[in-house]
């Protein structure tokens, strides 16, 4: 069936809760499947706040430490690690019974606040933003085996081999944006060695791997760039324009029908012709083929095990959700609260059916689909 046989589903998601948290930032929302828990961050302090994944209810809070920013679990969430970034630590912990089994001391100075798994070969990367390097950290012991220098403030990371969900390939590389370098680290995941240092646009923020072509694009927010590297030998292959102040990606191709990377774009404010939106990179030419108009502003997006796309703006509180695979916009939603433009992750959707937003105001809004049965 063709994408323009796909009907468009209609959704109509609402506001149902709105949930007070502890004194900002709060840099992450996360997903607990196997007990049915949200878990945010709360960065300003040192705690996790747990919400239920079906309504939204606070069930607790886990104390882990100072300024909890970013976490990763494995597969089965038997072991979870939260970076802290107040206290220089990595925390070990148990997410189904919210015990911590041990603390990774990081030398003082770190200011870690992203986290990288690679749980298949026993590792879990930590990015630091104030020294700049990567901890690699082995997830038996819960100890540093290896401090990698990357480029200026790393804020995201993406192993290839992870990709591969199933992993059908092994993790052989790892490439770590550097926002002031203007280049992309890539190391060794089995000698945690550096092998390259990939220049590419100016202040790239993000990157994602498109494994369908054997590409990681960057998006290069000082520049309204994309840069295209081939993973075979991590050259730049292309670089291309799109819409003002690109920070997502998201290859769509395993999502809809279409062989594209898409490129979420933040816009500049007093500008009427960047207002941000989608710009569409067709996956074999590299050439941008179309633009996507969804809110003003984009603040953030998620897609949800159904292939709904969410995105929020940040100046009209106003919420879309697009259907990949009928390529068509679904819905609306209208939000009481801005939403959180900082956070590495700002949006969840649950198996409940239930979407999370965090806000800039230190609350969580909780919404549900009027439409579902």
């Amino acid at each position: 069936m063709t994408t323009s046989e796909v009907r468009a589903r209609a959704v109509d998601f609402v506001e149902t809760r709105t949930v007070d948290l502890r004194p900002r930032p709060h840099l992450h929302l996360g997903y607990v499947k196997e007990t049915g828990e949200v878990w945010v961050s709360n960065t300003g302090g040192d705690t996790i706040t747990v919400l239920d994944h079906v309504d939204g209810r606070p069930l607790g809070e886990i104390p882990i430490g100072a300024g909890p920013a970013h976490f990763s679990f494995d597969a089965g969430c038997t072991v979870g690690f939260v970076a802290l970034r107040d206290a220089d630590e990595v925390v070990a912990i148990d997410p189904l019974r919210h015990e911590v089994l041990g603390r990774v001391a990081l030398p003082p100075g770190s200011g870690p606040v992203a986290t990288m798994p690679a749980f298949d070969r026993h590792r879990m990367y930590v990015l630091n933003t104030v020294s700049r390097t990567v901890s690699a950290i082995d997830t038996r012991t819960a100890s540093v085996v290896a401090t990698i220098e990357v480029g200026g403030t790393p804020l995201w990371g993406q192993p290839w081999g992870a990709s591969y969900k199933p992993i059908t390939k092994p993790v052989g590389k790892s490439y770590v944006p550097g926002v002031e370098t203007d280049d992309v680290t890539v190391f060794d995941d089995r000698t945690d060695r550096v092998l390259h240092r990939v220049k590419v646009g100016h202040r790239p923020i993000r990157n994602a791997i498109f494994r369908e072509h054997g590409h990681i694009y960057t998006a290069n927010a000082g520049d309204d760039t994309v840069s295209v590297v081939r993973i075979a030998d991590d050259r730049v292959v292309a670089t291309i324009g799109v819409r003002p102040g690109p920070f997502r990606l998201l290859p769509v191709a395993a999502l809809g029908n279409r062989d594209e990377m898409w490129v979420l774009s933040s816009g500049e404010p007093g500008r009427s012709s960047g207002s941000g939106g989608v710009t569409a990179i067709e996956g074999e030419t590299l050439e941008v083929s179309r633009t996507v108009d969804v809110v003003d502003r984009p603040a953030n997006w998620v897609v949800n095990p159904s292939r709904l796309l969410f995105i929020v703006s940040s100046t009209e509180r106003q919420m879309c959700v697009y259907d990949l695979p009928a390529d068509a916009m679904a819905g609306s939603g209208q939000l009481s609260h801005d939403p959180a433009r900082s956070a590495i992750s700002g949006l969840i959707c649950t198996a409940a059916g239930t979407l999370f937003v965090l806000n800039a105001d230190a609350t969580v809004s909780v919404f549900k689909d009027r439409n579902a049965g």
